[in-house]
Parts: C-alpha cells; structure tokens; sequence
C-alpha cells in the first residue's frame, strides 16, 4: 500500500506527503477537510479518505478481536475436554474402588447360615459406606476444587469448571442422602 499520498487544492497539486503529514498539517490548519487527496489512483476530500482509514481500520480491530474471541473459546473448550476426562479418571477409580471394598466387605455365603439379620446389617454398612463417600465428594468440590483458571488479566472463573463444580457437589449429595436413606433402613430391619 503506497505510504505517500499527493494532495489538491483549487487545482494546484502539491506533494507527495505522508498520512502522518497530512494529520500534522491538518492539526495546524495549513489545509483543511475538503482538500483533496489522490487514493488508490481516485481524488477524494480528506474528510472521505479520513473516514475510509478509519473504517479499515475498525474492520481490523473487529477482525482481531474476533480471533481472539475464537482463540479463548478454543482454550476454554479444550479445558472442559480435559476436566471432563479428568473427572471420568476419578469416577472410573471412584467405582473400582467401590468394587474392591465391596469384595473385601462382603464374606462368602454360607450355606448353613440362614439369618435374616445379615441383609440388613450390609445394608446399613452400605449406607453408612454411601454417606461417607457422599460428604467425602461435597466436601471435595466444595472446599478444594478450583474453579478458576489464570488468563492474561489474572485468574477467572472458568464456567465449565463452575458447572463441575456443581454437579459434584450434587452427586456428592444425592451419594450422602442414599446412603442416609441405606443406613436408617439397615437400622430399622436390624431391630
């Protein structure tokens, strides 16, 4: 783009002077808005060629802005992804866990053994186990789960990680109330 533009006045044609001229020279008043200046090989007022920098110029800013809108959706995207696959990791874990203290908590039948008592006392075990694991993952997310994550302006929360947030705490407490709810029925058929 050339960098150095002629300009018009009354027919008389002066330069080749710079934009950076033509802004000083106008600052003074040595010429004004109606002059006019040779663009991409058309004479325009100064006013005009003005305005059309100034709107190149908006759709650039615009265009960047854009991008970079497009570059933190992408980040937070990404983000989400791997929280996401983070959290199934630990419900993955969560679970085999839960299969292992199952195994290890229930003894194998015995076959001369008829008491009605055992069903309910591995129910309140069970409850008592759900409730612990419940307020265990409450507490988690709410105490020790970050939300936020460090941009260029500092650390912002990060509404994916807000939503996981929330739905931890949720399956934490729904665990916490079946498990309140195994263990109050444990307790009552034991009676």
């Amino acid at each position: 783009m050339n960098n150095s533009f002629l300009i018009r006045w009354q027919g008389r044609v002066t330069g080749p002077t710079t934009q950076e001229e033509i802004e000083r020279r106008l600052a003074t008043n040595e010429i004004g808005m109606l002059h006019e200046i040779q663009f991409n090989g058309e004479w325009m007022t100064i006013r005009m060629f003005l305005d059309l920098k100034s709107a190149e110029e908006k759709a650039k800013r615009t265009r960047l802005e854009e991008e970079d809108r497009q570059a933190r959706e992408e980040m937070e995207r990404q983000a989400r992804q791997q929280a996401e696959k983070l959290d199934q990791a630990k419900l993955l874990q969560l679970r085999r866990q839960n299969e292992l203290l199952e195994q290890q908590s229930s003894p194998p039948p015995d076959p001369m053994a008829t008491s009605p008592s055992v069903a309910p006392s591995g129910l309140r075990n069970f409850g008592a186990f759900f409730l612990i694991v419940g307020l265990a993952v409450v507490a988690y997310f709410y105490f020790v789960f970050d939300p936020s994550v460090q941009s260029g302006i500092g650390r912002v929360v990060n509404l994916g990680l807000m939503a996981d947030r929330q739905n931890g705490i949720i399956v934490g407490m729904g665990l916490a109330v079946v498990g309140a709810i195994m263990f109050a029925l444990g307790s009552q058929n034991k009676n």
